[in-house]
């Protein structure tokens, strides 16, 4: 976090210097890519782990643009996120259990505009806050999130005057579930986890 302070004091000294803008953003995001189950094997039990429902999650945050016909749009955004995962093989049938999770997305766009269309993509750092998860009531199971990882986002915004809509999608570098342990061994899914990204941006300074 501080190497954020720091980047947003720098680019406040630059915008002092260059023409910018700044403003608010909020919108809806999904996973695309729905994983394949796997398998857990414990010590005296066998039993399938997927994927039952990728919820819409939120963001909302702020971001401040450097430039006009090239510039550089770093951003600090809240998400808040939903996964239904799906305990199959059990002598209950199958259990449907949710996992709550929010993070900070720093996304550092570079892109041009040419008129009312902006196009950019750049590397965007994900900051973990918290999570709540009804998996911690299985036996077994167990949990460890990395504080920071790194994925990359692209994408377009259109818009007239002050409001704007914004559509990106964005990749990880990071596995999908990379975060879930069984027994003690790290399980992961087979892909990565890749988001769609539907926000509406609000100019406050223009």
């Amino acid at each position: 976090m501080k190497n954020v302070l720091l980047i947003a004091l720098l680019l406040g000294s630059v915008a002092a210097q260059a023409q910018f803008a700044f403003g608010l953003r909020g919108g809806l995001h999904t996973q695309v890519n729905h994983p394949q189950d796997i398998v857990v094997d414990g010590p005296d039990t066998s039993f399938s782990f997927g994927v039952e429902d990728l919820k819409f999650g939120t963001q909302f945050g702020l971001w401040l643009r450097v430039g006009k016909g090239l510039f550089f749009q770093p951003e600090l955004v809240f998400n808040s996120n939903r996964t239904d995962f799906r305990i199959g093989q059990t002598s209950a049938g199958d259990i449907i259990l949710a996992e709550k999770y929010q993070h900070f997305d720093m996304p550092l766009m570079v892109g041009f505009s040419t008129g009312f269309l902006r196009l950019y993509g750049g590397p965007v750092g994900h900051y973990f806050l918290n999570s709540t998860s009804e998996l911690v009531d299985v036996k077994g199971y167990s949990e460890r999130w990395k504080q920071f990882t790194w994925g990359w986002q692209a994408g377009l915004n259109v818009g007239i005057g002050r409001i704007s809509g914004d559509v990106r999608y964005e990749g990880n570098f990071s596995k999908f579930g990379d975060h879930v342990n069984f027994f003690g061994q790290p399980y992961h899914f087979a892909n990565t986890p890749a988001r769609l990204i539907l926000a509406l941006q609000i100019a406050l300074v223009k």
